[in-house]
């Protein structure tokens, strides 16, 4: 498989497993709390597919513009999203680590902190590659 369908590959196999996964799941006496959870994770997956057809598109539109896929300055903006994102997950974890010990939604909590690095990833990742990267 070449390296430039393997993120529109990735994104099939999560679209085919999330029909798996809700075609098998549903009953009608469910918590307040695991509708919650529910909703948290399908939220998950629906930021990592949005970022992976993003990611894949990117590709695409690079190969058919004659572009190479991962230049120095895609690259520079990728680990300086993924630092500043690391730097304030961190006080995210600290919050959620807070947020834990104060309540009893421990799976709600760890699912909100893993989409808020997701967000925040995203987010430096936009923000860096409309204004540069200046060091």
């Amino acid at each position: 498989m070449k390296k430039n369908h393997l993120p529109l590959f990735v994104v099939a196999m999560v679209i085919i497993t999330i029909g798996i996964w809700i075609l098998q799941s549903g009953s009608e006496n469910e918590s307040i709390a695991s509708k919650v959870t529910e909703i948290l994770q399908v939220a998950i997956i629906v930021v990592l597919l949005l970022f992976g057809i993003i990611f894949g598109l990117k590709r695409f539109k690079s190969l058919k513009q004659g572009l190479p896929v991962e230049d120095e300055l895609s690259t520079m903006i990728r680990q300086k999203a993924a630092a500043w994102s690391y730097y304030i997950s961190i006080y995210v974890w600290l919050g959620a680590l807070y947020l834990y010990h104060e309540s009893n939604l421990g799976n709600v909590i760890i699912g909100g902190g893993i989409l808020a690095m997701a967000i925040l990833y995203g987010v430096f990742n936009l923000i860096f590659s409309k204004i540069g990267s200046h060091e």
